[in-house]
């Protein structure tokens, strides 16, 4: 087998094992929730008082979508809408509830990946960041939209410590 078999062959299980780390915790969500809307409750939570235009940007979906998201969203008790500054805008809030759901998620996966990484040796965390950062990297360099990575994490683009940032120079 070719290394570039083999890298990419590496690259799915590695894509499965993060999908397995994402799925776990939400299948013991109190709150039946599709990974649609746990995105959508991690972008309202990292970006307070966003308006739904900007939620439906962030989340690279159209605007339909995102009313249909937080039509869900507003019935199960986990965000509003409300308006914003300016009579023409609604912003996405979350709910005490979605704020609590959303919390134990993001809790519940990081759990899932540090109980992964504690069985690695300290080298092997080492060698996997070293890896994900020079793939990370080479994606930078190779794909002019390049920003479509992005994780919407809350640090923003334009700061120096989003893991994308860092690489655009690299």
């Amino acid at each position: 087998m070719e290394q570039t078999d083999i890298l990419k062959h590496l690259t799915d299980l590695f894509m499965q094992i993060g999908a397995m780390a994402v799925a776990e915790p939400l299948a013991r969500s109190s709150a039946d929730l599709t990974n649609s809307q746990l995105l959508a409750l991690r972008y309202i939570l990292l970006h307070p008082d966003c308006t739904l235009t900007s939620l439906a940007k962030g989340l690279v979906i159209s605007n339909p979508a995102t009313t249909k998201v937080m039509d869900r969203l507003e019935r199960k008790g986990l965000a509003v809408r409300a308006q914003g500054t300016d009579r023409r805008q609604t912003i996405a809030l979350l709910t005490p509830e979605g704020r609590a759901e959303v919390q134990n998620y993001l809790k519940l996966q990081m759990d899932a990946f540090s109980a992964l990484f504690a069985v690695m040796t300290p080298s092997e965390r080492d060698s996997l960041q070293k890896g994900l950062e020079a793939l990370s990297a080479a994606a930078v360099r190779q794909w002019p939209g390049w920003q479509q990575l992005c994780l919407r994490c809350g640090t923003g683009c334009a700061q120096a410590d989003c893991p994308l940032f860092r690489y655009r120079g690299a």
